[in-house]
């Protein structure tokens, strides 16, 4: 008679002594810790597997077993974020929460990620932009699982949490035309999800399909998916008056950068334009017949973001010595720098990108009336008390993308605050700082390696930078400031929702049109 095999049991898991294990079989050991820490709720098995984690990364494994290290550690904090009653749907604040998307961004940012299979590859996109959609930021949310399906075709988590946010999306806006559109990918991305041939990570979940299916159907009931298809064209639009420009709204589309909910869909010429504004606006009659001021603010941010979005696409594309450069002395420092217009007009859209947030925090401070003084309103601040409490003017505030705004406002680095969920914050941060107020020197990355000075120390005072480095920091920066933009437009319009629907009966509303600035305008003179 056989012996039974013995029980695989967490305490025997975590009586495992480690350090006759290989390096992959730590790893496994890690994993089955998770996993059945999660099961159990057990926050001591938690504790041990991050810790046996920690060590792991601390003890130099490979960069392909780092960057699952990272992984597991996202997987700890989820299961602790369920156990810490923190998850409640409206919550606006988790340190724990915070934690999970830190690690899930560490493990997509490594060196080894792309090592991994592209099953574990699409894995992490998709609780990537699962974590992002919770929290209300669908529009980096789709970017991911859009990555996801790229790296697996046809994988079904990926689609069908992807039609999740778009029906979110769809759900906030505040113009029916997109959100009809929106809706009817929702409504593919759920189809792609219940396909035949769709691709599961684990094995065929008859639960899942069938809640997408539910979703499929309730998006069916309420809009007509065949008349929005046949009538809407995403291909026949114009995309300028000349080659120049319909190559620069090509790149703008390929990048997601147009204040276009439809960018978010495709790439498609449906998209080329900047169409976005804020929703209608009420405001009380002692206010006087000026437009709300809301309005100035929202115009000023969008033309600045869209100049800072064309001064990187004109740094990037620029070819030759533009005559502003010529007979400008310079001496050669020996370490191969980059000088002239086209770098300068990047350092411009990376400062332009960056100054969108605190312009951002100065309307919402006024249309929010939070009354934060005037010279201390910042985009890290502006949500929160001097006690660092959540602002009473969000309290219990069922805003979806309002809360994503809050989220993304822990991108950006600040010296007060000691949290943030984006790793490379306090570079960015580091690279505004010195562009502001001290000096940023560029160089051409391959030749510069070839200098006998490269490896020297720094000089005080100087930021140094690549080419490259510069201009993928700066589009990032640019997209995330796109999003905020997003965001606010339609947090502005949930909230309008909600003023409309708390207003007594009685009151008397009168209608103020404004026309659209004409193109031919926009020029100084």
């Amino acid at each position: 008679m056989r012996n039974a095999k013995p029980e695989i049991t967490l305490a025997s898991l975590m009586n495992t002594d480690v350090s006759e294990l290989s390096e992959h079989d730590a790893m496994q050991l890690a994993a089955n810790i998770v996993d059945i820490s999660g099961d159990e709720n057990s926050l001591q098995g938690l504790d041990y597997a991050e810790s046996l984690l920690d060590r792991l990364i601390a003890s130099g494994v490979s960069d392909y077993h780092a960057c699952r290290a990272h992984y597991f550690l996202a997987n700890i904090w989820s299961a602790r974020y369920q156990l810490s009653g923190d998850n409640e749907e409206w919550g606006w604040k988790s340190e724990v929460f915070d934690q999970e998307l830190l690690e899930l961004r560490k493990a997509v940012g490594h060196d080894g990620f792309l090592e991994l299979p592209p099953l574990e590859q699409a894995q992490i996109y998709t609780n990537l932009g699962n974590a992002l959609n919770h929290i209300g930021r669908f529009i980096e949310a789709i970017e991911y699982w859009d990555r996801a399906i790229s790296a697996v075709p046809k994988f079904a988590m990926a689609y069908g949490n992807r039609g999740l946010g778009l029906g979110h999306y769809a759900g906030a806006h505040y113009d029916p035309g997109h959100e009809a559109v929106l809706m009817m990918a929702a409504f593919g991305s759920f189809g792609e999800a219940c396909a035949e041939d769709a691709i599961f990570d684990s094995f065929y979940q008859v639960n899942i399909v069938e809640e997408f299916s539910r979703k499929m159907g309730a998006i069916w009931a309420q809009y007509d998916i065949p008349s929005i298809s046949e009538n809407t064209d995403f291909e026949n639009h114009p995309m300028g008056r000349g080659k120049k420009e319909r190559e620069y709204r090509q790149w703008c589309l390929g990048n997601r950068l147009f204040l276009n909910s439809l960018n978010d869909i495709a790439p498609s010429p449906i998209a080329a334009q900047d169409i976005l504004t804020l929703p209608s606006l009420t405001t009380h009659i002692d206010d006087g017949p000026e437009p709300p001021v809301a309005i100035h603010y929202f115009n000023l941010i969008k033309q600045e973001y869209c100049s800072a979005r064309y001064a990187l696409y004109e740094g990037i594309c620029y070819e030759g010595v533009h005559f502003s450069d010529r007979k400008v002395l310079l001496y050669n420092t020996l370490d191969y720098p980059a000088h002239g217009l086209s770098i300068e007009r990047i350092k411009m859209a990376f400062r332009g990108a960056y100054a969108v947030f605190d312009k951002l925090a100065f309307l919402l401070n006024v249309y929010l009336n939070m009354e934060h003084p005037e010279r201390h309103v910042n985009f890290r601040n502006v949500w929160l008390t001097q006690k660092r409490d959540l602002h009473p003017a969000l309290n219990d505030l069922k805003n979806w993308p309002l809360r994503g705004l809050f989220w993304l406002s822990k991108d950006i680095f600040d010296s007060s605050f000691r949290e943030s969920t984006e790793p490379d914050s306090k570079n960015l941060y580091e690279l505004r700082n010195h562009l502001e107020h001290k000096f940023v020197s560029v160089h051409d990355g391959f030749f510069r390696g070839l200098s006998p000075n490269h490896m020297k120390t720094p000089k005080m005072g100087i930021f140094d930078i690549s080419v490259d480095d510069l201009i993928s920091k700066t589009l990032r920066q640019l997209k995330l400031a796109r999003s905020a933009i997003i965001y606010l437009s339609l947090a502005i319009n949930v909230e309008e929702k909600r003023r409309s629907e708390s207003r007594e009966p009685d009151k008397i509303s009168a209608p103020m049109f404004l026309d659209a600035w004409d193109d031919e305008w926009k020029r100084k003179d």
